[in-house]
């Protein structure tokens, strides 16, 4: 799930740009990849007029998207990590995650999950 990572702590986040904004509480793991994604962490009082919604609700609202990556761990095993993505920055956001740090750890891949149903 992209809003729990492990000893990391929930804080409150400005989502998109102009209309699209939209406060959710996301981890405190977007600090470096935070600029290429449109993910800005909340300091101070929540601006006016930017509603306070879940990732659930802001993904079905098509207001933001989920985005893997994948990395290379401490332990030189693949691990992959979930991450939110505004809206207006999906289409660049590939090509801008790839090369950059997330935890401390550089970016090897980033796709968009797909589901297919069977049946």
């Amino acid at each position: 799930m992209a809003t729990r990572v492990a000893g990391v702590e929930n804080v409150p986040h400005i989502v998109g740009t102009g209309d699209n904004r939209v406060l959710l509480v996301l981890p405190d793991v977007y600090s470096t990849v935070g600029a290429a994604l449109g993910i800005v962490k909340l300091t101070g009082d929540p601006p006016a007029g930017v509603p306070s919604t879940t990732v659930g609700r802001a993904v079905t609202d098509g207001l933001i998207r989920k985005i893997k990556v994948s990395y290379i761990g401490a332990n030189t095993k693949r691990k992959t990590a979930t991450l939110i993505v505004a809206g207006d920055k999906a289409m660049q956001a590939r090509a801008s995650l790839i090369g950059s740090t997330y935890n401390s750890f550089k970016i090897k891949t980033a796709y968009y999950p797909t589901r297919i149903q069977l049946g």
